[in-house]
């Protein structure tokens, strides 16, 4: 290596900022891993997203039960236009409270099948019960 003097006046001198700097660099890219040329999705908790495991595709239907709840399926994916129908099997009230206010909400009902006419425009409408605040889906119109 380095004869003994010079190697202890090394380790005496101060580093230099562009030292100090490139070493956090090099630092981060080794954390990072690199660019790894992945094509993965950059946002998983989009509804819709395909190929995630956390967030399932939505499912193509027009049928929407209301039982135990909660809302099944979850998130449901219609053609522009489409009418959606919610089927309450629970006995009890439940609501369909559209987030988009231009879009019909369904009032308090116990039994039965309600119809809303979701839009043209494509997007993704989210809904909730107002009576049971964890019950939550979305249409995805496409």
């Amino acid at each position: 290596m380095f004869p003994s003097s010079l190697s202890s006046r090394a380790r005496s001198l101060p580093r230099s900022p562009r030292y100090v700097v490139l070493t956090a660099l090099f630092a981060f890219a080794a954390a990072c891993g690199g660019s790894g040329g992945s094509d993965a999705p950059t946002n998983p908790g989009t509804p819709g997203n395909t190929g995630t495991p956390s967030t399932p595709a939505p499912v193509a239907t027009t049928s929407v039960s209301l039982q135990n709840n909660a809302f099944s399926p979850t998130d449901i994916q219609v053609s522009p236009g489409a009418t959606v129908t919610f089927t309450n099997l629970d006995g009890y009230n439940h609501t369909v409270t559209f987030d988009n206010t231009t879009i019909a909400s369904v009032d308090q009902y116990a039994t039965g099948a309600k119809t809303v006419t979701m839009p043209t425009a494509p997007g993704t409408y989210a809904y909730h019960c107002q009576i049971h605040g964890a019950m939550k889906g979305t249409v995805l119109v496409k």
